[in-house]
């Protein structure tokens, strides 16, 4: 009977995949709902983390209401070392994208049309002067200028937001055009960051080919970029976990982003058994200190023998891995894991921005 049992395996497996991408109603969401952003104006009143959080975020965008944007031609950070004068630049200008983005919290949050129209002069400055490299390890630092878009873009003028949604389509594109596939950076951190950037950008402008890309893309990632054991080809490359935990954060702010479609894409397993929720669970012992790391003692990569030449922080061979450069991760994962959610308030402050959206319940 093997055409019956394969028949039967072929339902068993499609079963799983539907049970493993299903609807969640749970599930946090990258950016908030409606429901949520009213909980979170009431928590102003009432919650003193959210307080907290909410008047970080005003100072930020008020300082930004009297700042003039810095924007930059063409960002460069990859390969550079610390102290490069283009990488110093890159790193100056970016500084506008957290501004950005304070600007549209607070706008949504306060209603005071001030906050949206100078988030747009920001962008619409970044537009006319900015053209992306399709580098993403460059631009993956335009994220929070996307997150911020996404709130204020309906609340634009037309021909502002038609010159942002130009420049937004035009970084999609050249990260697309850039990947070469047989290359290293065809699977590694660098794809993880490009998928991000196509699919944060596909949901701000509402485009659904955008989308699709970022979807069809991370499917494929999680089989080829991690490992049924947890590890990513990044930390086996590097031989560091603070690569694994550079590949994974974009994996999880786009598993956050699809969750708005109804989609488990955090938990979602590869053919190999491998998947974003299991390389998070890997790190964790040593993100809870049981266990230890030396960074880059194995590194096949000169780069990071220029880096440590340099004393970069962080990035020296041999020196013990930092729980701390795990923050970020955490305060995504938090969304899906309450072990996540306490490791960020330990290594942390629970009034961070990241940390107080993914601790939202509900839609």
């Amino acid at each position: 009977m093997p055409g019956y049992r394969s028949r039967r395996f072929s339902l068993f497996a499609s079963a799983l995949l539907f049970v493993l991408m299903a609807p969640f109603a749970s599930a946090q969401t990258l950016w908030p709902t409606s429901a949520q952003w009213e909980r979170l104006r009431s928590g102003m009143q009432s919650d003193p983390v959210v307080r907290q959080a909410m008047a970080a975020q005003r100072r930020i965008a008020d300082e930004a209401l009297a700042a003039p944007p810095q924007p930059v031609a063409t960002l460069s950070t990859g390969g550079r070392l610390q102290g490069d004068a283009i990488k110093e630049k890159t790193s100056a200008g970016l500084k506008d994208m957290d501004k950005i983005q304070a600007l549209a919290v607070t706008y949504k949050v306060s209603g005071d049309a001030r906050y949206a129209g100078r988030a747009g002069e920001f962008l619409d400055a970044w537009a006319g002067r900015n053209r992306p490299s399709g580098q993403p390890i460059d631009e993956t630092g335009l994220e929070p200028a996307i997150f911020g878009y996404r709130i204020v873009r309906a609340d634009l003028p037309a021909a502002t937001r038609d010159r942002i949604d130009v420049w937004m389509h035009s970084i999609a594109n050249a990260e697309i055009a850039s990947r070469v596939m047989g290359k290293p950076t065809a699977t590694n951190n660098w794809h993880s960051h490009r998928l991000k950037l196509v699919g944060l950008i596909g949901y701000a402008l509402g485009d659904a080919k955008l989308i699709g890309y970022a979807k069809q893309g991370f499917r494929a990632q999680i089989g080829d970029n991690l490992r049924p054991g947890g590890e990513s080809i990044d930390f086996i490359e590097r031989d560091a976990l603070s690569y694994h935990v550079y590949d994974l954060r974009p994996l999880v702010s786009l598993a956050l982003a699809f969750a708005e479609d109804g989609e488990d894409f955090y938990h979602c397993q590869a053919p190999n058994g491998a998947s974003v929720a299991n390389s998070v669970a890997w790190l964790l012992p040593y993100v809870r200190g049981e266990k230890t790391h030396a960074e880059f003692a194995g590194s096949r990569v000169p780069f990071d023998k220029a880096r440590s030449d340099n004393h970069e922080k962080g990035h020296e061979i041999g020196a013990d891995y930092d729980p701390k450069n795990a923050l970020p991760l955490m305060e995504l994962a938090a969304a899906y894991d309450p072990a996540c959610a306490e490791l960020a308030r330990r290594l942390g402050n629970s009034a961070r921005l990241r940390l107080v959206l993914s601790s939202l319940k509900g839609g």
